[in-house]
């Protein structure tokens, strides 16, 4: 790699693409298993937000960090990672699908900031998703 250690902005670009990519079909894992379990066809399906969808399975944290977890996606894809958008209407920061590493709040980043989840955060995000997952099957 590059400069120290830091991938080149080429690999930076596929990496965070194949990461927002990832996100977006544990989302889609979850639809259809939330369809299953409530006995829906999925072409039959209405709700196409997953923290709404997921509301009769899940307390408000689930739903504030799938929230959150999906402003994360669309930060990845749509602006290379850089947070242009914040959670609420002239806000100033956005909330990532991780938690803080010194604390139980999730991660805010600050308009102008660059994402780059690490292993730690997309481990974390990967348990967050099981533990739905598990939930929604019992």
């Amino acid at each position: 790699m590059p400069g120290g250690g830091r991938p080149s902005p080429r690999a930076a670009e596929v990496r965070r693409r194949y990461i927002a990519n990832c996100l977006g079909e544990l989302d889609r894992f979850l639809h259809l298993l939330i369809d299953e379990a409530t006995g829906h066809a999925p072409a039959v399906t209405v709700q196409r937000n997953m923290a709404n969808k997921i509301a009769p399975f899940s307390q408000g944290t689930d739903q504030r960090r799938l929230r959150a977890l999906g402003r994360t996606r669309a930060c990845l894809i749509h602006t290379g990672g850089v947070v242009s958008r914040a959670d609420e209407r002239d806000g100033r920061w956005m909330t990532a699908g991780w938690y803080c590493p010194v604390s139980e709040d999730l991660q805010t980043f600050p308009l102008g900031a660059e994402l780059r989840p690490a292993g730690r955060e997309l481990a974390d995000i990967g348990l967050f998703y099981r533990m739905l997952a598990d939930r929604i099957v019992a």
